[in-house]
């Protein structure tokens, strides 16, 4: 499964992509993402970003995506 989150206009995030092991290196991942990016650009949205786990960049980078130098992921922790 995998799903993307956008403002519909100008930016997206592709989240929660996840396949079960016993289906993994078949390509199904692959062809999710595709048709995700398919999605987005068919409407106009350009800028499509995700957070991958560690590890996982060797997956992502051949399928177009890069690196963000200069960008630190954040997250909100209430109380700290």
């Amino acid at each position: 499964m995998g799903r993307i989150i956008s403002d519909g206009v100008s930016d997206a995030y592709i989240q929660d992509l996840v396949i079960l092991q016993k289906y993994r290196g078949q390509g199904i991942g692959k062809k999710l993402v595709g048709v995700l990016l398919k999605h987005c650009l068919s409407h106009g949205i350009t800028w499509i970003g995700l957070i991958a786990e560690p590890g996982q960049d060797e997956f992502y980078l051949p399928l177009g995506f890069k690196t963000m130098k200069n960008y630190v992921p954040m997250k909100f922790e209430e109380g700290k």
